[in-house]
Formats: structure tokens, C-alpha cells, sequence
């Protein structure tokens, strides 16, 4: 369906697996995986001799399989879980399969694109992230076939996964919670002749996602892409107008890592994309903004960290959110931010620092904050009362001859006429 119908999916797959240098080959005796519902309803044992014979074909190679498709990875996992543990139908499989020449016994394994990426590892991909995806709210579909039957296919909770959701997030987007994440798509309700039950369930999933206020929608399964990508063209003529952009993982990732897919999204896809690309020029235009005074990275580990947040003194007894102040910051609202009174609260006792597991701490941030809220005007009466005093004077409280002499100390002030030049030859030199 990929190669066929939406081959500019593959362009973004095999771009992603060029990128991380993951060599893969291509067999042209692969037919269609074939298709869990349409062809299983029709004639199971057609089925399971198709899928067997893709598997036959891949140990032949000593290969493990790797698809994008839900409804291949359904498939070929299963046939090959049945393969691996029931004698009886792995016989039968085989007496078929000798008759082309082929044999079959389960040895290779088949992943879905997305659980792959997640097996790679996050921080191979966020090492190599070009543009984080900062403040991005993405509504994740992950699809019936990708993670059922949970007997066979193993891999996540079937009901409450969280794989794809953490991959979508390591490119440090916001995946969002959204009413009827985990229903279907409603793909195959048009071949069951029912095609307007299956544009009302996309219509539902659809609603439910701009009551999150998503900025895009990620799929990882051909069809799915299909049903919100190409139906909410359907639905805008019966006044139903979301304008949700849809984006294929591979294509997501391929944005994240800086590779040139936008011109083949922006032809290709359906569904306009164009605002989610002006989002993401602006988060990368705010992400660098921010870079210039912070540790991107850090500030990422820090918010997903947030071991020390309720240890912090003045969050015990306040509405002080120290971890709220670092989302905000990753969401590129450095100018709210700075203007937020709020990050006066914090008295540098270090209790941060001691507790991070990266012993950095936010002292050093909120130093850094307070310095550019200075800047642009921002600063808490009380402590520009104090920053001014000690430009004029040299010393922070007021110097007392009395409160010295009434305890027998000497009342001689402290020499500072050269550090008080220093001040302002530093002004004058902006």
C-alpha cells in the first residue's frame, strides 16, 4: 500500500534508515503481507500460505523482517508466532510451501517501523535531532494491528501502550491525551460496505483531537494515514473542517533531523501542511533563542527529570513551580518567562543541585533569568532597591559608624572608589 499508493511515505523511510547508516535490503518475491482483514475474511488458508511463504523468503536470506505498515506487521507476526509454537500448522504450512520450493519455521522475527525506532534507542535519535520539536502537540494513533492480538504480537500494552507515544516525544514533542485515542481507525468499514460508519469514526477521533488542541496528527500504518489524511477532504465537504495536519513517523523523524522532506510532504499530502510546518520554523526560531542562554538539552532532561521540584524550600510553602518555569522555557515563552515575577522566588540554596542526578541544579538558570529579566526591565523592586544601592555604595546594607561603635569595632569605611569606577566605566561601555 506504502509502495504502491503513498510511495512518498518511503521516501521518508528510507531517508530515516540511510540517516542512522542502517543497511537493509529489499526482496522482489515479497507480495503483499497479505492484508489481515480483507483477505483473512475471505479465506484464511490463502492467508496464512501468503504470509508464510514472505516468511519462508526471509530465512532464506538469514534476515529479520522490518515493515511500516500495521496490517504487515499483524500479519507477519502472527503467522509467524503460530509458526514458531504449533507443530501441527507449520507442517501444514510447509507441505504447501515445498511444492514452490520453500520451507518455513519461524527463526526470523518482523518489526513494525515504529518499534524499531524505539529499539534503536532515544538517545541515539535525540543525539541527532536537528530541530527539537519543542511545545509540538501531536496526537499519536497507534492503530489496531500494531499492538494486537497482545498473544502474538507481545510487544506494549495492548489497551494503554506508550511506545510510540515515547518516540514522538523524544523529538521533543508533547504527545497529547485525546478521548478515543485507542479506537480504530474504521479503515475497513468501507470494503463491509459501510463507508460513512467509517467517516464517522474518523470524524469522531478527528473532534476529539482539536478538543486537544493538537497541531498534528502521527500515524504509523498506511491505511490510518489514508483515512485521516484523505477523509477529512471528505468530511470538509459536509462542513466538518479540521485542517489537522497527518504525518507518517518516518516523516516526523525525518523533520526533527533536519532532512530535506518538506517539498515531497507539502505535494504529496492531502490534508495541507503548511501550518505545521510555520510551527515548527517558529519553535526552531524560539529554540534558538533559547540556546543562546541555555543547555537545550539539559532543560529537556531537567523538566522530564523533576526529582527535586517538590524538595525545593519555597515550592513547599508556595505556588513556586521551578518545573512549570522550565516547560514554559522548552515551549519558547522565554519572554513571559523573564517576565514572570515569580522567578525571584528562588533563594539559590543549592537544595537543587544536591539533588540532581546530573548535579547541575537550577540555581544557575534562574541566575541566568534574572540577569535577562534585569536586562529588559523586569526586576523585583527589592532587588533592584539592593542592585542599586550597591552600584552606588560598593557595599550591600548601609554602612553604621554607631551599630560598630556601640560593640568597640573600628567605623572606618571600606575603600571602594576604584571598584565604584569600575562600575561605571563598565555602564558606559553598555
Amino acid at each position: 500500500m506504502i509502495s504502491y499508493r503513498l510511495p512518498f511515505i518511503e521516501v521518508s523511510i528510507r531517508k530515516s534508515l540511510k540517516f542512522f547508516g542502517i543497511e537493509f535490503s529489499e526482496n522482489s518475491k515479497f507480495s503483499c503481507c497479505p492484508e489481515p482483514n480483507g483477505i483473512k475474511n475471505s479465506d484464511l488458508l490463502i492467508y496464512s500460505i501468503t504470509a508464510a511463504r514472505n516468511l519462508a523468503l526471509a530465512e532464506a536470506e538469514k534476515k529479520n523482517i522490518l515493515t511500516p505498515c500495521n496490517g504487515c506487521f499483524e500479519t507477519l507476526k502472527s503467522i509467524r508466532s503460530e509458526i514458531k509454537v504449533d507443530g501441527h500448522f507449520r507442517k501444514k504450512m510447509n507441505i504447501y510451501l515445498e511444492k514452490i520450493n520453500l520451507n518455513v519455521n519461524g527463526i526470523i522475527d518482523v518489526f513494525h517501523l515504529v518499534e524499531f525506532f524505539h529499539k534503536l534507542g532515544k538517545d541515539i535519535i535525540k543525539d541527532n535531532i536537528k530541530y527539537p520539536l519543542n511545545s509540538l502537540r501531536v496526537a499519536v494513533h497507534y492503530g489496531c494491528h500494531f499492538l494486537r492480538p497482545s498473544n502474538k504480537i507481545q510487544m506494549d500494552d495492548p489497551m494503554e501502550p506508550h511506545i510510540f507515544d515515547e518516540l514522538v516525544e523524544d523529538l521533543g514533542a508533547k504527545s497529547v491525551e485525546y478521548i478515543h485515542k485507542m479506537d480504530c481507525c474504521g479503515g475497513s468499514l468501507a470494503r463491509a460496505g459501510k463507508p460513512d460508519a467509517g467517516l464517522e469514526m474518523v470524524n469522531t477521533k478527528l473532534k476529539s483531537m482539536k478538543e486537544a488542541r493538537v497541531d498534528c496528527i502521527v500515524v504509523g500504518c498506511p491505511q490510518c494515514f489514508t483515512q485521516f489524511d484523505h477523509l477529512q477532504q471528505d468530511l470538509k465537504k459536509l462542513d466538518y473542517d479540521y485542517e489537522i495536519p497527518v504525518l507518517y513517523y518516518s516523516e516526523l523523524l525525518c523533520i526533527a533531523l533536519g532532512i530535506d522532506i518538506r517539498s515531497i510532504i507539502e505535494k504529496y499530502h492531502r490534508t495541507p501542511v503548511n501550518i505545521i510546518f510555520n510551527k515548527i520554523d517558529l519553535i526552531h526560531q524560539k529554540n534558538e533563542e533559547i540556546k543562546k542562554y541555555f543547555d537545550l538539552e539539559f532543560l529537556k532532561k531537567c523538566y522530564s527529570c523533576g526529582a527535586c521540584n517538590n524538595d525545593c524550600p519555597v515550592a513547599k510553602i508556595t505556588n513556586f513551580d521551578p518545573n512549570a518555569i522550565i516547560w514554559k522555557l522548552l515551549n519558547g515563552k522565554i519572554d513571559n518567562v523573564v517576565a514572570d515575577p515569580s522567578i525571584w522566588m528562588c533563594l539559590d540554596c543549592y537544595v537543587c543541585y544536591e539533588l540532581c542526578p546530573m548535579k547541575v541544579g537550577l540555581v544557575e538558570v534562574f541566575t541566568t533569568l534574572r540577569n535577562l529579566a534585569k536586562e529588559r526591565g523586569h526586576i523585583a523592586k527589592g532587588f533592584n532597591d539592593e542592585f542599586k544601592s550597591f552600584i552606588k555604595t560598593g557595599t550591600v546594607p548601609m554602612f553604621s559608624i554607631s551599630a560598630r561603635k556601640r560593640v568597640g569595632l573600628k567605623s572606618k569605611k571600606p575603600e571602594l572608589d576604584d571598584l565604584k569606577r569600575l562600575f561605571n566605566e563598565i555602564k558606559e561601555e553598555g
